[in-house]
Formats: structure tokens, sequence, C-alpha cells
């Protein structure tokens, strides 16, 4: 009978946690309404900006989805639907996160939550004149968003990310670790070179630290010789007519290289962003047939971007 009876209260309990409940109260921050404070469902929105297969798209459909994430209305008094097991983060901008389990929200008489404003500190910045640049391919091994610091004197639009990558060959600079820590910053969300298994990237050392050196990259694929190389992208040659660099050549890729957009694609960006006789087209998608190997990219990028960037004379 009392192993029935506990069979019972748990099957009870299980079922209880497992139900929706609604939570409302009231949350506001040091701003007095000014900012919204936001509740959102078991950290998801974070949670989802970690996701190595991030999308832009469904992050923004997440984000706009009441049944994870919302916000207080313009007396501060919000309304979510939750199970008793679930967690709710309160979150404002410049102020302390704070996250709490929904059964001891439910607990409470009254809900109210008070966020504290985040204490800043002062932005120093580095003189470095002349910082250490290395360029290597490397294979990601994880790209995540990371916390940025809360500058009293600066403030900045771009997300912050910490990359860590493998090192598969050096270009320049002679990184001497097997593998590579660097912080990127990036105003569209995600870094580009995130999205590939395989680049040569271009990292600096200032101040003793490593920077991504900003929105540059090449994404790279190995040919069937076994070297590196990235297939045609005209802005690579761009007011290089009188300098003695390599032209691109036809390459035997170890695995074919495709680009594959959908039916809306816009025609004349597709043409110019895949120009024949460099790819092979059909519809919207591109074979990759000439390309450069990676230390002629190096090259390249070293007459051009690096030298404007102040790398190179």
């Amino acid at each position: 009978m009392k192993k029935l009876l506990l069979i019972y209260i748990l099957l009870l309990s299980t079922i209880t946690f497992a139900q929706k409940v609604t939570v409302k109260g009231i949350a506001l921050d040091s701003t007095n309404g000014r900012n919204k404070v936001y509740i959102t469902l078991n950290d998801t929105i974070n949670k989802y900006l970690k996701n190595k297969d991030f999308d832009m798209d469904k992050y923004e459909s997440l984000y706009d989805n009441k049944n994870f994430n919302t916000k207080v209305n313009n007396q501060n008094r919000f309304k979510i639907k939750a199970k008793l097991s679930d967690s709710l983060t309160f979150s404002s901008w410049r102020h302390i996160t704070k996250s709490y389990l929904v059964s001891d929200l439910k607990s409470k008489k009254d809900i109210k939550i008070v966020l504290e404003p985040q204490v800043c500190e002062e932005y120093v910045p580095c003189k470095e004149e002349n910082p250490k640049l290395y360029v290597f391919i490397g294979e990601k091994i994880k790209v995540d968003y990371a916390k940025r610091k809360y500058y009293c004197n600066r403030v900045s639009m771009d997300s912050k990310f910490d990359a860590k990558y493998k090192i598969v060959e050096n270009l320049y600079g002679n990184f001497m670790n097997d593998t590579i820590n660097y912080v990127a910053y990036d105003h569209y969300g995600k870094p580009g070179f995130s999205e590939y298994d395989n680049v040569i990237l271009y990292v600096a050392e200032y101040c003793g630290e490593l920077y991504h050196v900003k929105y540059q990259y090449n994404n790279v694929y190995k040919t069937k010789n076994g070297k590196w190389a990235s297939p045609y992208q005209g802005f690579d040659y761009k007011k290089l007519d009188s300098l003695n660099i390599k032209r691109p050549i036809k390459m035997e890729f170890e695995k074919e290289v495709t680009f594959e957009y959908g039916k809306h694609t816009d025609t004349l960006w597709f043409e110019k962003r895949f120009p024949k006789p460099f790819y092979k087209t059909n519809g919207f998608k591109a074979k990759a047939v000439y390309g450069n190997y990676a230390i002629d990219i190096f090259e390249i990028m070293k007459k051009t971007i690096l030298k404007t960037r102040g790398f190179f004379e």
C-alpha cells in the first residue's frame, strides 16, 4: 500500500510539473521603465546564440515567439506560460541578468523582479604600432558568442565572438601552437568564416591579445594534388592588373566545390559572383572550375587589403 501511495505521489508530482501555469508580475530595471525588461523561457535565446548551426532567420523567429520570449508592458508588468520545472531569465540592456525557477516564483505571493545596473569600466585603447600578424589555414573547432565588457567611454555596435581553430598550415608569422584562440568582432552577426570548415585566417596580436583582422578570410578546399586552394572570387583582383600576381587557373578539387542558392536569388548578382568560365553554372548552382592556391591568395592580400590595414608596405 505504501509503495502504491509513493508511486501515486510521484506520478502526481510529475504531472503537476509538466502542466503549464501562468506566471505574472512586475519586472523593471534602474531606468524606471525607459528600458523594457525581457523575460525568456529557459534562457532559450542565449542558448541558441551558441548553437553551431546558428541561423539568423530562425533566431529572429525564436526571438519574436512570445511563447519563449516576451517583455513587460508600459506598466512594467509581464505574463508568460511555463512549466513549474522551467526557468525564467530576466534581462535588460546594461543590467545584470537574473534567472529563477518557475516553481520558486509561483511560491511568492507577489512577483516583483528588480534588475541591478552593470558597473562600467574605462576603455584604454591599445597603442600597438607594429602588431604581429599570423596567417594560416585553419580548421574550425568552435566559434561562440562572447560577453562584451561594458565600457563607460566607448560604444560598440559589433558582436563579440570567441574562436578556436586548429592550425593546419602556417602561411605567415609561424604561430607556434597547434591551435589558436582569438577574438572576432562582427557587425552583421556570426562571422562569415564560421560557415566553412577550412579557411585562410588573418589574426593580429595587439598588446598581447589575438584579434581577427575584421572581415578578412578565404574559404579553401583541398585539391587533388594535395594543396589548399580557394575558388575564384573576382574582388580578389580589383585594381591588380599592373601587379605581378598569379592569375586563377583551372583546379581539380578533391571534392566538388559548389554553391547553390534559392530561386529568388538576384540573377545579376549571381552572374557577377559566379562568372563564367571560372564557374560552371546550372540555374542558381555554381561549380568552381578556377581558383588560386592558398599562398597566391596571401600574396594578393598582401598587396591589397593587408597593405591598406598597415601590415605591409
